[in-house]
């Protein structure tokens, strides 16, 4: 009995003796965070314009080798213009002319530079070509060999003329007739220098002389330029006038033609 009541006491005594522990106070609780303010959505752009694919560029081709230029023959040289038998000049403009035809004359000039009847002929193969400056040193170069020549004094003067030289042209038509009173070619190229220059009166005077002497130069097959003639109605009643009408006039005879006169150059 007194053992329990010693444990007892001795217990007791060790409760008392124990330290006291605060009990520490409960945590007070953290204030909650208020909640963040839920943000307004952002309206959707509107949909612009689809961009176009940008295209790819092409790859660029390699630039393919030029051909070396083959070499070009050089030009044989021209002889100087207005020598007898030489070939023309090249003052006019445009390209010389290469026919077959001109070439055939040119060797035959080569071959026979003094014929003046060859010379003549490059001089209106070269004018007819439209190298009206480039005949005329053939012409001239003819009628150095043979001054006499009609023809070749008529055909110098269409070249002057048709070059606006018409001095030049009148000497020469004048020349021509002189050597040749009845070449009515003549005449009427004459009378186609003063018509150029406006002189009428003096025009349709020497048109007369060339149609009386040879009618058939009314005739666009025998006189192309006739084509052209503005003054014929004044050509023909001047000359029905002066003659009575029987030069042109398309009266017929019962008896066989009188032989033409004819003009020899």
């Amino acid at each position: 009995m007194r053992l329990r009541s010693a444990v007892g006491v001795l217990a007791l005594s060790l409760v008392l003796a124990a330290p006291v522990v605060a009990q520490a106070p409960p945590p007070e609780p953290s204030p909650s965070p208020a909640p963040s303010p839920t943000p307004t959505p952002t309206p959707p752009l509107p949909p612009g314009p689809v961009p176009s694919p940008v295209p790819k560029p092409s790859p660029v081709p390699k630039p393919s080798a030029t051909p070396k230029p083959s070499p070009m023959p050089s030009p044989a040289p021209t002889p100087a213009p207005g020598r007898p038998g030489a070939p023309p000049s090249r003052t006019d403009a445009g390209s010389m002319p290469q026919s077959s035809e001109y070439r055939a004359l040119s060797d035959r000039l080569a071959a026979d530079p003094q014929n003046p009847a060859l010379l003549n002929e490059m001089g209106n193969y070269l004018a007819q070509h439209g190298r009206l400056r480039s005949a005329i040193p053939q012409y001239e170069a003819a009628l150095k060999i043979k001054p006499d020549l009609a023809i070749v004094w008529n055909n110098l003067g269409v070249t002057h003329t048709a070059l606006q030289n018409f001095a030049e042209g009148e000497r020469a038509y004048r020349r021509a007739i002189k050597l040749n009173p009845g070449y009515a070619l003549a005449y009427y190229n004459l009378g186609a220098n003063f018509d150029r220059r406006e002189s009428v009166e003096e025009a349709i005077t020497w048109y007369q002389r060339a149609i009386e002497l040879d009618p058939t130069l009314l005739d666009v097959r025998v006189n192309p330029q006739v084509a052209t003639n503005r003054h014929l109605v004044a050509i023909l009643v001047k000359s029905y006038i002066d003659k009575g009408g029987a030069v042109i006039i398309p009266v017929q005879s019962m008896f066989p033609p009188k032989p033409r006169k004819t003009s020899t150059p």
